[in-house]
């Protein structure tokens, strides 16, 4: 029954990733690196799917758990960034009507590429399949190569200032803040 209720969490933030794609961020066209983090996802959620629902996952409260923190931390996002025009991953028309420095950006710089990862990680802990692995791999470096980008728009850009006193406070994609006050 677990592997039930944890396959159906992971296909509802997957439906809810994919139609933010069409809805809460914008863009002129959909961008070539949009079209392969698409094709690997899905190849990512099949997998995960087919061991939710025909095989066993391993571990699926601790999965279940991490699609829970991906699902808040992406919710959270999209509640402090509807006003701000986003664009998709790896868009050319690249524009922002300003940085967001509230709600989970007060403590990380990218929480929607957070939660993918934490989401991606979740589907390969949970399948521990080569396929699942590879996705997870390939989606990690694809976020953090279109981050960084971002963050170089974001540098050169009309708020250029502001988001180099932001970057400065803020961690990429783990909360610096709370790391500081750790031992």
């Amino acid at each position: 029954m677990i592997n039930f209720v944890t396959g159906v969490a992971a296909l509802a933030y997957f439906m809810m990733i994919a139609a933010a794609t069409k809805q809460h961020f914008n863009s002129d066209k959909y961008p070539m690196g949009m079209f392969l983090i698409s094709t690997l996802s899905l190849i990512g959620v099949s997998t995960f799917m087919a061991f939710a629902f025909l095989f066993t996952l391993r571990d699926p409260v601790i999965i279940l758990a991490l699609i829970a923190v991906a699902f808040t931390i992406f919710i959270w996002a999209a509640r402090h960034s509807g006003r701000k025009q986003l664009r998709l991953a790896f868009a050319n028309d690249f524009e922002t009507n300003g940085i967001i420095t509230s709600g989970p950006w007060r403590y990380i710089r990218h929480p929607f590429y957070v939660s993918y990862v934490i989401f991606w990680f979740a589907c390969a802990r949970g399948t521990g399949h080569v396929v699942s692995l590879i996705v997870f791999d390939a989606l990690l470096i694809i976020y953090v190569y279109s981050a960084l980008l971002e963050e170089v728009w974001l540098q050169y850009g009309d708020h250029g200032g502001s988001y180099l006193t932001y970057q400065q406070s803020t961690g990429f994609f783990l909360p610096t803040r709370v790391l500081k006050k750790l031992p």
